[in-house]
């Protein structure tokens, strides 16, 4: 989840700024003079790794048991790690892959984690991907002329020579299979039959807890994973998080255990991302210190709550292509005519069919129109279940993710770029 700051309000009078212009060295040492709340803000980012993890003690004894017998070189088990944003999947996996790394190193066995995050542009298709790991092994591939298959050759000669035994770690691996298509993956383990020395494996990491059974029969055969589920946090355990990190990130007394608990217990009802808690908490830290306050009340975390959830919003669905943004407005037009109650997407797929026609678009078919709204719930746009009706198949089941009272704007946003 990305961190946005609060929306800017102007503190200046009618006139005064016309009048006179403000130097900005006024509020620098004003802010420099001020009492401080932060000690280190850095901990309450989603990038900050920390040295112990809270509450998934669990899933790093499954992890390292699965990852272990490739310290003697044996094959270990593909996985697939599923979970709602912001539960732990990376930082545990990461975590798990690094102390292999480490172990690795200390023995001598020439095992290699691999951590790419596939929702980078740089790692999202085939040729890229594969590029990128060429780079890693100091392989030279020119920024055009070569084929992915050359690419693959290219890998397959060197880690062979060095008999490396490659664990991928592929983060939002669901990006990868949208640019690319399931195949890769499929490439990717079918290079174990070229391979005489090295060996590779994959972990892909996934919101979508349906991506198995959207991948291809030989596809699934090739990979067989295990399969890990992330569950949320509950609203214990983020407060537990929350009082560690903020034990660091704040100076003493600046926030009190009410407000770390009513931060949890907010979070707990949505998923339990503590992405969104850490970034509570630092924006109502933010707040505080703006307006010149030594600690963080419940009114700081609140209006942190409302500026965090409006800009989230209206960021991602401004980024969102026109296709995705039709989609979600089919899925507010559904909604709407059931009085906000869930939807389904063949009913979604009905409104989208009518608003391509509106506003000139090319019409998707259901599966893109699914990995679309794929993508809404992952980015908490929306909730979606997979329902099942026996002999009659399944359909996906949907709410809007974000407060009834930014529907409106979401609404006129949408209406604006697509007119």
């Amino acid at each position: 989840m990305e961190s946005f700051q609060p929306v800017f309000e102007s503190s200046a009078k009618p006139g005064e700024l016309e009048n006179k212009t403000l130097d900005p060295k006024s509020i620098f040492d004003e802010f420099l003079t001020n009492k401080r709340v932060f000690k280190n803000k850095e901990v309450l980012s989603s990038a900050f790794v920390p040295d112990a993890i809270t509450h998934r003690n669990g899933e790093i004894e499954f992890l390292s048991k699965i990852m272990a017998p490739s310290l003697l070189f044996e094959r270990i088990s593909n996985v697939l790690v599923y979970g709602f944003s912001g539960t732990g999947k990376s930082l545990v996996t990461k975590y798990v892959g690094k102390r292999l790394a480490s172990s690795a190193e200390e023995k001598n066995v020439n095992v290699l984690p691999i951590y790419m995050n596939c929702r980078l542009e740089n790692n999202n298709t085939e040729y890229r991907l594969i590029a990128n790991l060429c780079g890693i092994f100091n392989i030279n591939v020119p920024e055009s002329g070569l084929s992915v298959n050359s690419l693959y050759k290219r890998l397959v000669k060197i880690i062979d020579a060095e008999n490396k035994y490659l664990i991928l770690i592929l983060d939002e691996i669901e990006k990868l299979i949208q640019h690319a298509g399931d195949g890769v993956i499929y490439s990717l383990l079918r290079l174990n039959e070229s391979l005489k020395h090295a060996k590779i494996s994959v972990i892909g990491i996934s919101n979508n807890i349906d991506l198995k059974s959207t991948l291809d029969q030989r596809v699934r055969s090739s990979l067989n994973p295990v399969e890990l589920i992330f569950k949320p946090y509950n609203a214990d355990e983020i407060y537990d998080i929350l009082e560690v990190r903020s034990k660091e990130a704040f100076y003493d007394n600046v926030i009190t255990e009410g407000v770390l608990r009513k931060c949890a217990a907010f979070v707990a009802q949505e998923h339990g991302d503590i992405r969104k808690a850490l970034d509570l908490l630092k924006v109502a830290g933010e707040t505080a210190q703006q307006r010149g306050l030594s600690t963080i009340s419940e009114e700081n975390l609140d209006t942190a709550a409302d500026s965090l959830e409006q800009n989230i919003t209206e960021g991602m669905i401004k980024s969102m292509t026109k296709q995705s943004k039709c989609v979600l407005l089919s899925i507010i037009s559904v909604a709407r005519t059931k009085r906000m109650g869930k939807v389904y997407s063949g009913e979604v797929y009905d409104a989208y069919l009518k608003l391509s026609d509106k506003f000139a678009l090319k019409k998707l078919t259901f599966r893109r129109v699914s990995d679309l709204i794929a993508d809404m719930d992952y980015n908490s746009l929306v909730m979606s279940r997979i329902k099942s009706h026996g002999r009659y198949g399944r359909t996906r089941e949907l709410n809007i993710a974000f407060s009834p009272s930014i529907i409106n704007k979401a609404e006129l946003i949408i209406k604006d770029e697509l007119n």
